[in-house]
């Protein structure tokens, strides 16, 4: 990987594809920006972890949504991002930021995509999650305050 990595979260994806909401726009165009090769140009290289296809499944088998789950795996697969495995170091840096953080009260896959970020030397998530601003290996992006034309960050 050449130039900063963002790890992009599970809630990015979720935004874009989901109904109205202040998030959408930005999610959406953040998307698009990564499946045309903006992103990568103008800003870093994407990544995201085997987590969030389990998230997103998840998430809409809640609601009995499992065509609309199949479909944005689908989606999310055909951009292209690396997906990072979740393995040994991953499950032992989990374990460590469970005990660090366990009065914060942060998610347990919020604490999953920090381990493997924090494995793979990624500092950088770009999420809605403002939990994330709580885990101090890591520096959260606002995707309402990415400036997605040059790279600059608002």
């Amino acid at each position: 990987m050449v130039g900063t990595v963002y790890f992009i979260d599970t809630n990015i994806l979720m935004y874009a594809r989901g109904k109205d909401h202040p998030y959408k726009k930005p999610c959406a165009d953040l998307v698009f920006k990564i499946a045309d090769g903006t992103f990568e140009k103008n800003v870093g290289f994407p990544v995201i972890d085997s987590e969030v296809f389990q998230e997103i499944i998840y998430r809409y088998a809640l609601v009995g949504e499992w065509s609309t789950a199949l479909s944005v795996c689908k989606d999310v697969y055909a951009l292209g991002i690396e997906i990072l495995s979740i393995g040994n170091p991953e499950v032992k840096k989990l374990l460590e930021l469970t005990e660090k953080y366990v009065k914060s009260k942060i998610a347990p896959r919020d604490l999953i995509h920090a381990a493997v970020m924090l494995t793979n030397d990624i500092k950088n998530i770009i999420t809605a999650d403002a939990h994330f601003d709580l885990i101090k290996e890591v520096r959260r992006f606002d995707p309402t305050k990415l400036n997605l034309k040059n790279g600059e960050k608002r």
